[in-house]
């Protein structure tokens, strides 16, 4: 009797195999997601300085860092003045401010949750 096909073990076994195969690759998976989030997240803020810096410059306030009491107050006054075409939203779930009283002297764009400063 010449049987073609597998049998029920080998069909187990390679199931099985697959099986800690994928649990194996998942975790990377997770990982690789997290930092394109923050390479996200970092590409935003870099975002929201070259709308600060178009900022300066449009207002010649570049020498002095003095923003004055127009300055925007947030990143949805650098979208309404069209420095911005829209308020980015961060992938992890945070919230993009401007703090213009930074201890370096100079504004920077602040992650809530990543607390990353970006200022060229």
């Amino acid at each position: 009797m010449n049987r073609k096909g597998f049998t029920l073990i080998e069909l187990l076994i390679v199931i099985a195999i697959l099986g800690i195969l994928v649990s194996l690759i998942l975790p990377r998976f997770a990982d690789v997601r997290e930092d394109a989030n923050e390479k996200v997240c970092v590409a935003n803020l870099r975002g929201l300085v070259s709308a600060m810096n178009i900022y300066e410059v449009k207002e010649n306030t570049v020498s002095t860092w003095d923003w004055g009491t127009d300055a925007p107050n947030g990143v949805a006054d650098l979208e309404t003045w069209g420095y911005l075409a829209d308020v980015p939203s961060c992938p992890q779930g945070g919230t993009y401010t401007i703090d213009t009283n930074a201890t370096s002297g100079n504004p920077e764009a602040v992650c809530s949750i990543g607390g990353t400063h970006v200022w060229p």
